[in-house]
């Protein structure tokens, strides 16, 4: 099987960050806590801001451009609604399912970066994962410290 184009893998890791912004956002809507409202709106603006600045990249490569998000992760959000209710809106709940999303797109970085991308796609991946790792450890920090 071939290696997918650096376009593809752009517009997936796009498709993932723009499912974990609306993922992020919906999540600060459902929780009760201030501290994690603000931290999964954050969470929204970075992933944001990532599937900006991939998106200038993936242009100039030129081909179709990346959806808005994915069904998966529009099914996600809706689970994500169910279990909050089921589990009489707990924030411990939102937070599993926040955590499980963001896992889905840190894996999703991870395996672009063991593809073959060319050196200057590579570096750009690279320093959207750092960023993204970086909110994904605060994630764990406040998961572990809270629940």
């Amino acid at each position: 099987m071939s290696e997918p184009s650096a376009r593809a893998v752009l517009n997936h890791l796009i498709e993932s960050c723009k499912d974990g912004e609306h993922g992020f956002a919906h999540a600060a809507e459902l929780v009760a806590d201030p501290a994690l409202k603000v931290l999964f709106a954050d969470l929204a603006r970075t992933h944001a801001g990532i599937a900006a600045e991939l998106v200038r990249h993936a242009q100039r490569l030129g081909g179709t451009a990346a959806a808005d998000g994915t069904t998966a992760a529009s099914l996600h959000r809706r689970w994500m609604d169910a279990r909050s209710r089921m589990s009489g809106h707990d924030d411990r709940t939102v937070m599993a399912e926040a955590h499980r999303g963001d896992t889905v797109t840190m894996a999703a970085f991870k395996d672009a970066l063991d593809g073959a991308l060319p050196p200057s796609i590579r570096d750009v991946v690279e320093q959207q994962y750092s960023k993204l790792r970086c909110g994904h450890d605060d994630l764990e920090r406040v998961r572990a410290a809270s629940f």
